[in-house]
């Protein structure tokens, strides 16, 4: 509970399309595989906090010398990438993989600061797999998702110290539906989320979705990361009841 803003020396992030900031300044279809990071919500430091609004520009208020934030564009293994690791598509089995990236990549820029300064890492993930669990039940399961979380979380706690992970639990992916309109727009959610924007489907993905979230919210009230005082997980529910924005 000591920890301030102005402590956090580096920021990192795991997750999906979400945080690699797909299409965040797109003005066509095309740019939807463009990877914005630099203006991502949780990586992003582009310009400042009065032009874009991101957590690292808010840090950036109380750290100017904040490190390890994305810039402009490029994939998770761009130099503008910086240490947002996430990537496109991710489900939740690709969380370890992730993780050990995160570390890897960490140790390797940071050096014995890595053991001293304090981190903040987002953990954002599980749309994919709910935009798929229509299509395997098992394989997207509430426990596979929550084994998948726990096993990167583990990894985290184990391997990265003075951190505090920012856990934003998953968001209601069935709320997509209210934007199917257009052609290209239902178009492009049959291909990436049919799951969700299909009637037949759509309380099955939303039933999903609230076990995910009960699943992860309990492992974090557990207390399994809060065994020393240099890390913890930090359960944020801000998407969990979130209504997309139509306009």
């Amino acid at each position: 509970h000591a920890l301030r803003p102005g402590d956090i020396k580096h920021v990192g992030a795991m997750g999906d399309s979400l945080t690699a900031a797909n299409g965040a300044k797109a003005f066509s279809i095309i740019g939807l595989l463009i990877e914005y990071r630099g203006v991502a919500w949780c990586m992003g430091g582009d310009s400042n906090l009065e032009q874009v609004v991101t957590l690292p520009n808010i840090l950036r208020k109380f750290n100017s010398a904040l490190f390890g934030h994305s810039s402009g564009t490029g994939n998770q293994n761009s130099d503008n990438a910086a240490f947002n690791v996430a990537k496109p598509g991710a489900v939740s089995r690709d969380m370890p993989g992730q993780a050990n990236m995160l570390v890897e990549r960490m140790k390797r820029a940071l050096g014995s600061k890595f053991d001293s300064d304090w981190k903040l890492v987002t953990f954002f993930i599980g749309g994919n797999d709910l935009c798929d669990f229509c299509k395997d039940t098992n394989a997207y399961s509430a426990t596979n998702y929550l084994n998948n979380v726990r096993t990167s979380l583990d990894y985290l706690h184990a391997n990265m110290p003075r951190t505090l992970v920012n856990f934003v639990t998953v968001l209601n992916v069935a709320e997509l539906e209210d934007l199917h309109e257009g052609i290209q727009c239902q178009t492009m959610q049959n291909f990436l989320c049919d799951c969700a924007v299909n009637k037949d489907q759509r309380e099955i993905v939303r039933a999903a979705n609230l076990a995910y979230q009960a699943a992860t919210n309990q492992l974090i009230k557990s207390g399994r990361y809060d065994t020393s005082n240099d890390f913890t997980v930090v359960r944020q529910p801000f998407m969990e009841h979130m209504t997309v924005p139509t306009t």
